[in-house]
């Protein structure tokens, strides 16, 4: 495992490794967008730890890795935990990553399609990444979760008075009848065979660990 000091060494070294998937591993995937590349953005340390966002066709990712002190060798892959931010809690995946060794994973969006240009996703990465380190007041659903949970945690017995949530009735409304044309036609068509597509990458991107995903380990046919 690999422990970094400089968080720019960090940013070179994910950089190196998720090009090297995309060359070797993540030719001719479907689920690629085409338009963006490969980028690291954003790498500082928190609390004593680097973090950093990885941009790929595939995927988006918040990445933490361990400084010196850590021994993350004995964490489950794939086990979930969340991690406290400023402005909230986020949970991240234990990965392994060639080249990185073990590390601490956010999935912030899979796959791509919705980023129309490079620019597209860094202005987005770039948003979350200053919005997770500005500290905020919580919501006051976010504290009755956090006391219900140390709650429960400590095997503390639990009322809760279902009399106090309300309980909104969906309004039924008439549903109109659209009118088919020769144009609504053509339309539906192409509404149905993007779907198709959608589906058949979906379909793909289930059939795989989130941890595949991030590595570029698939199973061609």
């Amino acid at each position: 495992m690999t422990n970094f000091v400089n968080p720019q060494d960090a940013a070179d070294t994910l950089l190196q490794t998720f090009e090297y998937i995309l060359r070797e591993n993540m030719q001719d995937i479907p689920i690629l967008n085409n338009k963006l590349q490969v980028q690291t953005l954003g790498f500082q340390k928190f609390e004593g730890r680097i973090i950093g966002i990885v941009i790929t066709p595939w995927l988006m990712i918040l990445i933490m890795l361990p400084n010196d002190d850590d021994d993350w060798n004995k964490l489950e892959l794939g086990k979930k935990m969340p991690i406290k931010f400023p402005s909230s809690s986020y949970k991240f995946m234990v990965n392994d990553i060639d080249g990185i060794g073990k590390c601490k994973t956010h999935s912030m969006f899979s796959p791509m399609h919705e980023f129309n240009s490079q620019d597209h996703a860094v202005k987005v990465a770039q948003d979350f990444l200053n919005d997770i380190i500005v500290t905020r007041e919580p919501t006051v659903e976010e504290l009755v979760d956090e006391d219900l949970l140390g709650r429960i945690m400590r095997g503390e017995e639990i009322d809760v008075n279902l009399d106090e949530f309300a309980i909104i009735e969906p309004v039924k409304q008439p549903i109109a009848q659209p009118i088919e044309t020769e144009a609504t036609t053509a339309i539906n068509k192409k509404i149905v065979k993007s779907a198709e597509s959608t589906t058949s990458s979906s379909k793909m991107s289930q059939s795989m660990s989130r941890r595949d995903l991030i590595r570029g380990k698939f199973l061609r046919s």
